[in-house]
């Protein structure tokens, strides 16, 4: 294991991973990007609520990907049973 310190909206966070470091940077550049857009044009709001709203937004993109990944597999498995079924049975 190692330590990496990373910075999500001027906060310096230091985490023990044997997770890549440029990977977990790259994560950190995500939050602290959608951290800076939710706060843009807010004034008197705390990180905190900037965070929690952010922990939202993300929460959502993953329950959409999430979702959307299903639906695929859904559409997969109907094409491949029609696709069986113009076949027809398999070769003796």
């Amino acid at each position: 294991m190692k330590d990496v310190t990373l910075e999500i909206a001027g906060q310096r966070l230091r985490v023990r991973t044997d997770d890549d470091e440029a990977y977990l940077k790259s994560l950190a550049n995500y939050v602290d990007t959608k951290m800076r857009e939710a706060s843009r044009g807010q004034s008197g709001v705390t990180t905190l609520s900037v965070a929690l709203t952010v922990a939202l937004l993300i929460a959502d993109e993953l329950h959409k990907v999430a979702k959307g990944g299903s639906e695929i597999e859904t559409v997969a498995d109907r094409l491949t049973a029609r696709i069986e079924a113009a076949l027809g049975p398999p070769a003796a």
